[in-house]
């Protein structure tokens, strides 16, 4: 039976912003990216940033970019899917990417290679625990609502995701995945179909241990912030069990920041309630406030977390 995710959003458009003010246009083999410098004297620390499954490069991760770039981060925004319509689906996404771009940053005389963190959202966050956990240069991690497992891959505009392996790739090769339990049909109605997709997705884990993101391998601290009323997947549940994961091998510096009153919303730009989108960070859970301060505490946390992972000399 086909996969239907008919009741899913609509598909975001296909969106590379330009980086504006501030920012470079560079190729990392066939994606786009966008390239703040942080501010500051010598070589700066740096974040390689992940979007979520919008894709793209998009203005509102610019301005998250130029926020870390005020503060001494060179920041790395790569657009690793979805800038053309040959990448617009989330399958076999090549790791590869993120390999070019971390030759790209190494290759700077203005970025400290010891000092690189990687963050992402969502589907970004997901694959910044994978990158991190197989490649020892990162030196902390952020994941915004993430998964601690590498899901089957989809398309947008594809109800039947049975023909999707991973989501990333590995020369060619998919990444073991975690494979959608399929539900009924009226089941699907409405965005908690999704997340019910996810839950139960994810109860079938332990069948498929291989899928798991090996954190305890990552070599340096990592926070995952979430939002507990969450909608679109388990974002609290996926990051506790991944701090589970980590501790149970002896790995520590893993913190999670659970936003009560939030959703898969909880980070980005706070918003003024007269906005007129101010509503809509309620739609894949939380309530409109609870997002809004969500976003208001999320930052000065990452910047504080960054800033002692990412100290000179450490």
């Amino acid at each position: 039976m086909a996969i239907m995710w008919f009741m899913m959003p609509g598909p975001p458009p296909i969106t590379v912003d330009d980086p504006g003010e501030g920012g470079t246009r560079i190729t990392l083999n066939d994606r786009p990216a966008n390239f703040f410098p942080g501010k500051g004297d010598g070589p700066r620390p740096a974040i390689l940033m992940l979007g979520g499954s919008e894709g793209g490069l998009r203005e509102s991760q610019n301005e998250t970019a130029r926020r870390f770039a005020d503060l001494g981060f060179s920041v790395l925004y790569v657009g690793y899917y979805r800038t053309t319509e040959e990448t617009k689906s989330f399958h076999m996404v090549p790791l590869e990417t993120f390999d070019a771009a971390m030759e790209w940053l190494l290759g700077r005389d203005d970025i400290d290679p010891s000092r690189i963190a990687m963050m992402g959202t969502s589907k970004g966050g997901e694959g910044a625990l994978l990158y991190a956990s197989r490649n020892p240069a990162i030196s902390a991690v952020v994941a915004n609502v993430p998964a601690n497992a590498v899901w089957q891959g989809f398309d947008w505009e594809e109800f039947d995701r049975s023909k999707f392996e991973s989501s990333w790739s590995v020369g060619g090769e998919p990444v073991p995945y975690l494979p959608y339990v399929e539900l009924e049909w009226y089941e699907w109605f409405g965005l908690d179909g999704v997340g019910e997709m996810y839950s139960l997705s994810l109860d079938q884990l332990p069948d498929h241990p291989e899928a798991a993101i090996r954190v305890e391998d990552i070599d340096g601290p990592i926070l995952m912030l979430c939002g507990e009323q969450d909608s679109l997947w388990p974002s609290c549940r996926m990051s506790r069990a991944a701090q589970e994961r980590a501790r149970a091998a002896g790995k520590s510096e893993v913190e999670v920041i659970a936003y009560e009153d939030a959703g898969h919303m909880m980070f980005g730009k706070p918003l003024d309630p007269s906005d007129e989108n101010y509503e809509n960070l309620a739609r894949m859970g939380g309530t409109p406030e609870g997002n809004n301060e969500a976003r208001k505490q999320s930052f000065p946390a990452i910047a504080a977390f960054l800033q002692t992972a990412l100290a000179e000399g450490d």
